[in-house]
């Protein structure tokens, strides 16, 4: 390759990056000290005419010094501009220079942010924030629940320790990307067509251990009869104040029985010796669905 060759643009990248070529390629007998623009454009656009500013003429790429590119890093990096500028975080606050002192240097996550564990190397950061919108978390699949329970050790635990099928999935598995929360009849068939809200089903289901039921006070009576539909058709036909009662005023906790006392005390106190011959409300009223029922088992 001959000075001409250089000149008209079809310099190797090699050369770009270190000039590793004769001396007499630049400077020859008519030209002791050549332009940059002779061999190159002007990458960094007009405002930037004085290349040896930032570039050591013999060793262009080496050691470029940030702040005085600072305006013009938008021009060759774009990308990683609009990243930057465009999205909500205290990155957005600073400037190329504060992490890129130096062209082409990286600085490690962890001189500015204490890692999430020792063990995270500055790829592991990158697996899950990227360097320009690092709040927009996007982690990979393969991201382990020990991972997400640096940050979230309370769930982590709820989960690892429930009874059902939930704890035996990845976080990942749910939610797909971070603090995306999907709705559970994705997975799910509801109690009721009127369930379409994750609120419907977290109102008494727990997500990392559903089968700890909570009940409000206001959930409604169709959410118990879906699986107790023989119950409250018997509670429906029964005509008593029974029936006026929301579920959870005598169940406010899934499968507790209340006594019959804790409501009624003892009724029948009166009625000559009722409750010494019948201690237990079961013996004639049957069923506390339907009171009304009665059937004497006195032999």
């Amino acid at each position: 390759m001959n000075a001409s060759d250089v000149r008209a643009g079809s310099m190797p990248s090699e050369l770009g990056n270190k000039h590793d070529m004769k001396c007499t390629v630049c400077h020859t007998e008519r030209i002791i000290k050549p332009n940059c623009t002779d061999c190159h454009e002007l990458v960094h656009g007009t405002q930037l005419r004085n290349c040896t500013e930032c570039h050591d003429a013999h060793n262009p790429m080496s050691n470029i010094s940030s702040p005085r590119l600072e305006q013009f890093c938008s021009q060759c990096h774009s990308q990683q501009f609009e990243e930057f500028s465009t999205h909500h975080g205290r990155h957005a606050n600073l400037k190329c220079v504060y992490c890129h002192n130096v062209h082409g240097q990286i600085e490690i996550c962890t001189i500015c942010h204490a890692p999430h564990s020792a063990e995270l190397t500055y790829n592991d950061c990158l697996n899950c924030h990227p360097a320009h919108r690092p709040q927009e978390i996007e982690y990979p699949a393969t991201v382990s629940n020990e991972q997400c329970a640096i940050c979230h050790e309370a769930v982590n635990t709820e989960l690892a320790q429930s009874s059902t099928r939930h704890s035996s999935l990845k976080c990942a598995y749910c939610h797909t990307t971070h603090k995306q929360i999907p709705e559970c009849v994705d997975c799910h068939t509801p109690h009721t067509q009127s369930m379409t809200h994750n609120n419907d089903c977290t109102g008494c289901h727990p997500a990392h251990d559903p089968a700890v039921i909570e009940l409000p006070a206001d959930t409604a009576r169709d959410i118990c009869a879906a699986c107790h539909e023989e119950v409250d058709a018997r509670l429906r036909e029964s005509d008593t104040k029974h029936n006026d009662l929301g579920c959870v005023y005598c169940h406010p906790e899934h499968r507790y029985l209340p006594t019959c006392e804790s409501c009624h005390g003892s009724p029948h106190k009166d009625i000559y010796n009722v409750h010494e011959d019948y201690p237990e409300c079961s013996q004639c009223h049957i069923d506390p669905h339907e009171v009304n029922n009665i059937v004497f088992t006195r032999e």
